[in-house]
């Protein structure tokens, strides 16, 4: 029997191992030397290695992340959500997370150093990432001794799951005068409140005031815990929250304020205003290009103001999700496809629903089956396309370095008024002998 086949019949039973007992896989891991959790990771296929990660206590697959082969590291970081990995490398020693950085493309070197730094305000800025944690199958005697071992004076033991979700916590001082062998699920305060890492000063400020907490813990989207926000940080939050400011809004330039000079206003708003008059003349010459269609079947004009409405709100939607979502570092650039994904089961589902009421509301309103069925399609159509639009020009505009907020809306309403007028009117057009 040769070596290679006892090696690969070895990272088979491991990964058999983690996937049916995770676990015992990683109540194992956890007590091996970060050196020791290499040796039995290094050979396995990086999609395991990073559910191990996803589940390992932070400070542990930290550690991990950072010690892996170098190539490795740069196939496992590619496939990790871009907070977790962001995280997870800046959690570990200076140093060595910046040698691991500087092996990654400049794109997502870029990504790293953004999610460094918090929107202003976000409670991820406001966190203390020194926060001590403990799965709830772990005794008493166990955690006390971990927070030994670290000299930590948290006054607080959040408690994870398997999966790093946060459950629960415990203070400290009951820990003090619990027995030994007490498993910390058995005692501790179940479903603790929480803010995400994006959340705003006001919902930070609003949790402490309401819930009377000493430390709020911070979870990333997916419930994992990524620190605690701590009572001076409410303090600092609290004196800062006078100091906002205004977005700029339907391309309104931010450097423009309220009792600016008329001419600077108007140099301003005149370049936007133009280009959205020239993209009105687009829609307007989709519509003249079906004059003859609409000249016999009147009652497509009626109609036509139903689809351009209902796919630019869909438009809309889509769009201020995700210029919301790049704008507080919730999504990269480079998730455009999952994003687009997302985007187009919405526009399909949401296009179904109302494509129905509008396409049954025409057929009573106009007594014509041909005439509602062609609106459901086209309402079908025009807002899955609205809701991929919405999202995907954001996206483009900042891949390309633009500001998606001052011409994502000029855009997204030329897309989604011609897109629903050539779908209407198109459809009609094609069926024009059962509609006249």
């Amino acid at each position: 029997m040769s070596v290679d086949y006892v090696l690969q019949v070895e990272k088979q039973l491991l990964k058999q191992y983690f996937k049916s007992y995770p676990e015992k896989s990683i109540a194992h891991l956890e007590e091996l030397s970060t050196e020791e959790v290499i040796q039995v990771l290094k050979d396995l296929p990086v999609t395991t290695i990073a559910k191990v990660l996803n589940r390992l206590k932070v400070d542990h697959g930290s550690a991990v992340l950072c010690n892996l082969p170098d190539a490795k590291f740069v196939k496992l970081y590619s496939i990790l959500d871009p907070v977790k990995g962001a995280h997870l490398l800046l959690k570990a020693d200076e140093k060595l997370s910046a040698k691991k950085i500087e092996l990654l493309s400049e794109s997502v070197q870029k990504d790293i150093q953004e999610l460094a730094t918090y929107p202003p305000g976000a409670a991820g800025g406001l966190m203390d990432l020194s926060v001590r944690t403990c799965r709830g199958d772990e005794t008493v005697k166990k955690v006390l001794a971990d927070i030994r071992k670290a000299s930590s004076s948290s006054r607080e033991v959040f408690v994870n799951d398997i999966k790093g979700r946060l459950i629960g916590y415990i203070p400290v001082q009951e820990l003090l005068f619990t027995q030994d062998e007490t498993r910390i699920d058995s005692i501790m305060h179940r479903d603790p409140p929480s803010v995400s890492a994006l959340s705003p000063r006001e919902e930070v400020i609003e949790t402490f005031e309401s819930f009377k907490t000493t430390a709020l813990p911070v979870t990333h989207v997916d419930g994992t815990l990524m620190g605690a926000i701590r009572y001076s940080s409410l303090v600092q939050a609290v004196q800062n929250q006078a100091i906002s400011t205004m977005a700029s809004l339907g391309g309104a330039s931010p450097s423009e304020m309220t009792l600016s000079p008329p001419l600077f206003s108007v140099t301003k708003r005149l370049p936007w205003l133009t280009i959205n008059l020239l993209t009105a003349f687009i829609a307007s010459a989709v519509v003249g290009f079906f004059e003859a269609t609409i000249a016999q079947v009147t009652a497509l004009a009626v109609l036509l103001p139903v689809v351009a409405g209902q796919s630019g709100n869909t438009g809309a939607q889509a769009m201020a999700v995700t210029m919301r979502g790049l704008a507080l570092r919730e999504v990269r650039t480079r998730q455009w496809l999952k994003i687009l994904y997302k985007e187009l089961r919405v526009g399909f589902m949401n296009g179904v629903i109302i494509a129905l009421v509008t396409g049954a509301s025409v057929y009573f309103w106009s007594q014509s089956l041909p005439l509602g069925a062609v609106m459901t399609v086209a309402m079908i159509f025009s807002m899955i396309i609205a809701s991929i639009s919405g999202a995907g020009i954001p996206i483009v505009l900042t891949a390309m370095g633009k500001d998606p907020a001052q011409s994502s809306s000029v855009i997204l309403t030329t897309v989604t008024d011609v897109i629903g007028f050539l779908s209407f009117l198109g459809l009609a057009t094609l069926f024009i002998s059962m509609l006249v």
